[in-house]
């Protein structure tokens, strides 16, 4: 957990509105992009005030000349753990992956492969698949076409695909145990040294009993609440506790 250096609620107001308009822009935001779409009854020049005490705490910076904030990984890190609500997956959504999932139980071969997909399909953004027999990378085009990341970043994130076979048993060893998804942002991420992107992990059983770890790897202005709920939902419905569910609605439904 994060020291708060005393945000006050009207400043983590200001801050989840600077971080969720970055994640759908890509962009800075300005204080005007906050009086337009968000009703704070309180005037530009206060918002003003608010962001640049935001600035002072290291929770958002200013690049460049723009004046616009973006937010640092430290508030990234604070949107994460203490403001973020995590959004629901519609039916249709839902219904899909139990669907697709389904057939992943059936189908042992390029489980992994097929899994990465799903997750890179339904995220917009790069994802792997790490089992015991298999790692699975996809969606660094999603990556590359991404205005949001630099292109430098988009090489490391490339380069950290194309050397994770060399961190596959760690990263098994870490998070294959984890019951929820994990979040690191920016230097967070030990596994590459010039990380400035964030990676979601989640490590997941099998009804079989074996063990894997997903992943999602993205810009630091990624959508987290959806991402998060994606994560966790697909790991819970791979549990082992899900199979007989999921061949129910598979032999009763129809997409």
């Amino acid at each position: 957990m994060i020291e708060s250096d005393n945000i006050s609620p009207r400043q983590a107001k200001i801050l989840a509105a600077i971080v969720k308009e970055n994640c759908e822009s890509g962009q800075p935001v300005a204080s005007g992009d906050l009086v337009e779409k968000y009703n704070f009854n309180i005037s530009s020049p206060t918002i003003r005030n608010e962001m640049q005490a935001l600035e002072k705490m290291g929770y958002i910076s200013q690049p460049h000349t723009s004046s616009g904030r973006v937010p640092t990984d430290k508030g990234f890190r604070y949107f994460v753990n203490q403001l973020m609500d995590r959004v629901k997956l519609s039916v249709k959504e839902q219904d899909f992956l139990k669907r697709e999932l389904v057939k992943l139980q059936m189908a042992h071969m390029e489980m992994g492969r097929r899994l990465a997909k799903l997750l890179s399909e339904h995220s917009n953004q790069a994802s792997f698949a790490i089992f015991p027999e298999e790692v699975s990378t996809i969606g660094l085009s999603n990556i590359l076409d991404n205005p949001a990341l630099p292109a430098e970043d988009a090489k490391e994130i490339a380069q950290f695909f194309d050397n994770i076979d060399e961190h596959a048993e760690k990263m098994m060893q870490d998070y294959g145990s984890e019951g929820k998804p994990l979040t690191f942002i920016g230097k967070e991420i030990q596994l590459s040294k010039k990380s400035d992107y964030s990676m979601i992990v989640s490590g997941l059983q099998l009804p079989s009993g074996k063990k894997g770890v997903i992943g999602l790897v993205g810009p630091k202005s990624m959508k987290y609440e959806k991402n998060l709920t994606l994560m966790e939902y697909i790991a819970k419905l791979l549990g082992g506790g899900a199979a007989v569910m999921l061949l129910m609605i598979a032999a009763s439904t129809k997409y």
